[in-house]
């Protein structure tokens, strides 16, 4: 059992978190909520223990957004209601039905495409099923189609996403206990009820088992205010504890039909669909809530017949025994509204940060163009005759450190790559040859998500000079990576999950670079370069290997790169070294958003997530030098570095040795 003085530690951090949480910048303005009182933050109540102080998930998807959501009452952007239903007829006065129809009539008819939307129902539709068994899956069918197809109408009126979370089963939560006793104990009902969650929230459940004898054990404090006698209370708790368990698996059943059925109808639609498995979360902290940061699973902190809507820790009753998952007989507490909103946040992020992949076909071509560069800027200004054989090889590297390129923060990587090759003086003007590298990275883009690569890469290129002055050459290349340990942190409250994939990526690309040289004495030359590169990537969908709610599968991912540069060099031929310097200014023509698909593995939707605009302009500095090591051996470094960039920086390396024969 947490202890009480480590338990409001633990909160105070969390509400202290969302208080100043600022959050990556995302590609939503604002968010708009529809659903019952899990999501209500204010219309008809706040259903959460000390409600005016604590976040819901909802406040803290809102906050990472940078916004403050309030309820649609006030003018805000939640539409959410306790009590609310899929179907209107169940609920004339509140349902998600009417709240989708009146957000649209304020917005023209047309959803704002660049909010973020959350359709969450079913409770109260599953709830009114369980007291009409004649009628149960009618109704859990009619309300999992009403809540797909008002889904479907947010996204027709313009809607680009939609997170819609499945229900968690009702059967596990305090009402079902409570309602046994009402019905078993009626006479005798306020007492036992105040018996069973007296004894219910003394105990821990650290597990299911012990959870169920938690249950027992509530049932049984329970009858004997129906009666002392021994014989009698425990066959009074033996039934009570059968009929709860019968209610249970009935009241699950009725749960999944709903999010399967409701689930059937999403993945029909078009559209960027964000199912989240909040029930499969809920079933996973119910086997461990220690690891959640949880104690207790089957009671709650308020008094029986009090709503979280008008509890306070100071409320008469208010047990803060446990770390507990319920607040009342059916809704979330703090810290587990807390959780849900960690859950939703991750799931969310997982594309964002997928899009990272493509930094590894990147940085490898990079390495290679960048010991490519030193090799022919030594070619150009060394005495190779027509019909000379040389072979070269480079060490290359990357120092790369991102700024909040990605969901969830900056990182780093770092880059290592071996270049061999071989070049031919065709004739005394014209240059050829081919290369083979090898990659080996580690890429940290987030704090959350990490991999490494390993790859190859197979590349020609060609050198012509002209009119003395001028030079032109052209390269192009391709490249095959494999990514392994992929790992996925997610974060949820006190714990941290790693979710682990891998896959494999190609890279095509080719480029053309050309320059004057303009004679400033007999040994230093400068003059203009200009570039441009066309490269391609494909990085191939992967599965994560878990199965948790929080598995993923990522479509594949492709990237176009059109990268034109125009720039100033200076060149020296003192003979012993020969130091050179390039300034270059970068242009991007093509994509500068990187965009990466994916889904709950549990799931059957999918969506398309953004990372933040990458740079469009940046300069580039490069200093170098080669010296002879010899008659026919010589030996080329440079170093460059990225600046303009707010994405990060690029410093890059390489050093090598070539052969004449």
């Amino acid at each position: 059992m947490l202890k009480k003085s480590e338990w409001t530690r633990r909160m105070a951090f969390g509400a202290a978190c969302y208080l100043c949480a600022t959050g990556t910048a995302m590609s939503w303005d604002r968010l708009y909520v529809f659903g019952d009182s899990l999501s209500d933050s204010g219309n008809n109540g706040r259903y959460t223990w000390d409600g005016s102080r604590h976040p819901l998930y909802d406040d803290v998807l809102a906050a990472k957004i940078n916004q403050s959501l309030r309820p649609s009452d006030e003018g805000g952007t939640n539409y959410a209601a306790g009590d609310a239903v899929a179907v209107p007829a169940l609920n004339p006065q509140d349902n998600t039905a009417d709240q989708v129809s009146h957000y649209l009539t304020s917005s023209g008819g047309r959803a704002d495409a660049d909010g973020l939307y959350v359709h969450w129902v079913g409770g109260n539709d599953l709830a009114a099923a369980a007291l009409n068994p004649q009628q149960a899956n009618q109704i859990v069918t009619n309300s999992a189609f009403a809540a797909a197809s008002q889904v479907q109408t947010l996204l027709r009126a313009g809607a680009d996403t939609v997170i819609v979370p499945t229900v968690p089963d009702v059967g596990a939560t305090p009402i079902l206990l409570q309602t046994v006793i009402q019905v078993g104990l009626a006479p005798v009902a306020d007492a036992a009820l105040a018996a069973a969650f007296q004894s219910l929230n003394g105990q821990a459940t650290p597990d299911r088992n012990a959870r169920n004898q938690a249950v027992y054990q509530a049932f049984y404090a329970a009858a004997g205010q129906a009666s002392t006698i021994a014989v009698l209370r425990q066959a009074i708790a033996g039934q009570l504890y059968q009929a709860w368990q019968a209610l249970g698996s009935q009241a699950a059943a009725l749960t999944d039909r709903y999010n399967q059925q409701e689930e059937d109808q999403l993945a029909r639609l078009s559209g960027n669909i964000v199912r989240v498995d909040i029930n499969g979360l809920f079933n996973e902290v119910l086997d461990d809530p220690l690891r959640y940061g949880l104690s207790n699973t089957a009671g709650m902190a308020c008094p029986p017949g009090l709503s979280a809507a008008d509890c306070t820790s100071a409320s008469a009753g208010f047990s803060d025994a446990q770390a507990f998952l319920f607040a009342d007989r059916l809704h979330p507490s703090p810290a587990a509204h807390l959780l849900i909103g960690d859950y939703i946040q991750s799931v969310l992020d997982a594309p964002a940060q997928a899009v990272a992949l493509n930094q590894a076909t990147l940085a490898m071509s990079r390495d290679m163009r960048s010991t490519l560069d030193s090799r022919l800027q030594q070619q150009r200004h060394s005495d190779n005759p027509q019909g000379s054989l040389s072979v070269f090889g480079g060490y290359a590297g990357q120092r790369l450190n991102y700024s909040d390129n990605f969901a969830a923060g900056d990182g780093d990587a770092t880059t290592r790559n071996l270049t061999l090759g071989v070049d031919y003086k065709l004739t005394d003007r014209w240059l050829v040859g081919v290369l083979a590298s090898g990659s080996d990275d580690s890429q940290h883009p987030t704090p959350r998500y990490d991999y490494k690569t390993r790859g190859w890469l197979v590349a020609a290129w060609s050198e012509l000079s002209f009119f003395d002055n001028g030079w032109i050459n052209a390269d192009a290349h391709y490249a095959s990576l494999s990514f392994d340990n992929i790992r996925r942190s997610v974060v949820l409250g006190p714990a941290t999950r790693t979710e682990r994939g891998e896959t494999d990526g190609t890279q095509m690309g080719a480029r053309i670079t050309t320059g004057w040289d303009i004679p400033l004495g007999s040994v230093l030359t400068t003059g203009p370069v200009a570039q441009y590169a066309l490269d391609y990537s494909e990085v191939s969908g992967y599965q994560e290997q878990g199965s948790s709610s929080t598995a993923m599968r990522f479509d594949d991912q492709n990237y176009h790169s059109q990268v034109g540069a125009v720039g100033w060099r200076l060149d020296s031929q003192f003979g012993w070294l020969n130091p050179w310097a390039e300034v270059s200014y970068n242009h991007q023509f093509s994509d500068n958003v990187w965009r990466a698909g994916g889904g709950l593995k549990s799931t059957q939707t999918s969506f398309t997530r953004d990372s933040a605009g990458q740079d469009t302009n940046w300069v580039d500095v490069t200093v170098g030098a080669h010296m002879p090591l010899g008659d026919a051996v010589a030996a080329f470094a440079s170093v460059s570095q990225t600046g303009g960039l707010s994405s990060g920086e690029q410093f890059m390396y390489n050093l090598g040795v070539s052969a004449r024969f």
